[in-house]
């Protein structure tokens, strides 16, 4: 239990850090939550300071929050997938509800997609060719592109061949372990985007 806890914390600290915070405040002189969509990733980062730059550094470091708690967590642990998974979501919860800015971060995805990376790339394969084919082939827009990708994922991944699906995933794992975490995952990235969910149900203004 101490362990799972120790996991949990170190990797809630690691997440927490407010990268887009730090970032925008440096190279625009502005505070991120109060400007834009006051979500501090990747992508507010890039409108708020209209640099691509800017965007994309701050997403690779989100990243890398992911990531790193995750590579920690093997090294302690090898081959235990569930670790990873505990350390994963430390890493997107900090992200996302961040103490030192009064628990208003992101919205986890770069951050899940640096931790799948390592944990499980096929989830992050199978959401990024849904984003693409709703964004740029449905011609929908980003958050509704982010909240089909979260909703439908762990389906793909479900009936796709487990062949297929376990050939990008590091660690042994089971077809339904491996599916039932990424719909943990799924909905603690819906958790944060609940806005757009509501906007989607809404519909379109009359």
């Amino acid at each position: 239990m101490l362990e799972v806890l120790a996991i949990l914390v170190v990797s809630y600290l690691i997440g927490s850090i407010p990268v887009a915070y730090i970032v925008v405040r440096k190279r625009a002189d502005m505070d991120i939550r109060d400007t834009g969509s006051g979500n501090a990733g990747g992508f507010n980062a890039y409108v708020v300071t209209k640099s691509r730059l800017t965007g994309i550094l701050v997403g690779v470091l989100d990243a890398v929050k992911g990531l790193a708690p995750v590579l920690v967590a093997g090294l302690f642990f090898p081959n235990s997938f569930l670790h990873g998974c505990l350390a994963l979501i430390g890493a997107i919860l900090g992200h996302n509800y961040p103490i030192w800015t009064g628990f208003k971060g992101g919205r986890g995805l770069s951050t899940s997609a640096g931790g799948m990376f390592s944990l499980g790339f096929s989830y992050a394969v199978v959401w990024c060719t849904i984003w693409v084919v709703s964004k740029y082939v449905l011609k929908r827009d980003i958050l509704v592109s982010n909240v089909t990708a979260i909703f439908t994922t762990p389906l793909l991944l479900w009936l796709l061949p487990w062949e297929w699906v376990s050939r990008l995933i590091s660690a042994k794992v089971e077809n339904w372990t491996f599916v039932f975490f990424s719909c943990v995952l799924s909905i603690i990235l819906l958790l944060s985007h609940l806005d757009a969910v509501n906007e989607i149900w809404k519909g379109p203004p009359k």
